[in-house]
């Protein structure tokens, strides 16, 4: 019976921060104000956004558009001053990603990938 109520408290918990996740996507607002705005704790927002996101790997749902471009071998080389991170998998797909990048898509992204091996 404990177990039922650790499983019972773990969805109502779940579903609390999707609803939140959800209210800060559909707000607009930058993640820090919309945290201070409802006295929700900034670092829980961010914990539970990735928890919620690794679990929905099957149907990967990210914040906005994303900003990490698939690249064919052919593609130009880049200017000093485009700093990027070049990613490369076991399929010889390669992933540019540039400073500054979302680390929510990013790891959105990167959970779409390894799901479609």
């Amino acid at each position: 019976m404990n177990q039922d109520k650790r499983k019972a408290a773990m969805q109502k918990r779940r579903a609390y921060w999707r609803r939140i996740v959800e209210e800060a996507r559909r707000s607009g607002q930058g993640i820090r104000p919309f945290c201070r705005e409802r006295h929700v704790k900034e670092h829980l927002f961010y914990h539970w956004r990735g928890v919620l996101a690794r679990e929905e790997c099957g149907g990967v749902k990210s914040v906005g558009e994303p900003r990490f471009l698939l690249v064919s071998p052919q593609a130009e080389a880049l200017a000093e001053s485009d700093r990027m991170l070049e990613l490369v998998n076991e399929r010889g797909w390669r992933l540019r990603i540039p400073s500054g990048a979302d680390e929510f898509t990013l790891r959105a992204v990167l959970a779409a990938l390894a799901a479609a091996r």
